[in-house]
């Protein structure tokens, strides 16, 4: 249930944010990644994941804030996309 749980809440983020980080909508990008952090919140993820796994996510997140209320730099959400798409990566491996 918790894989089935995961993988839609990371699809639901994925439809939200791909769309946002192209057409340059960061507050838009922030319910994609509301939708992301569900399985953090729940405890959904928390067997398998390890400590690379968080530091991926944190650094992920810092340059989402950067893209938010920083100047619309394109490196900041171009970062954000392809350390997100890592982020995903990593939590299907923790998954399966």
């Amino acid at each position: 249930m918790d894989k089935k749980l995961i993988l839609g809440c990371s699809a639901i983020a994925g439809m939200i944010i791909i769309p946002s980080v192209t057409f340059n909508k960061p507050i838009i990008a922030l319910i994609g990644v509301a939708f992301d952090f569900l399985p953090l919140i729940f405890g959904w993820i928390k067997k398998s994941f390890s400590y690379e796994s968080f530091i991926v996510i944190i650094v992920t997140y810092i340059f989402f804030i950067i893209w938010l209320f920083g100047p619309r730099l394109a490196f900041a959400r171009i970062l954000f996309a392809e350390l997100w798409f890592i982020t995903i990566i990593m939590r299907l491996d923790a998954v399966s």
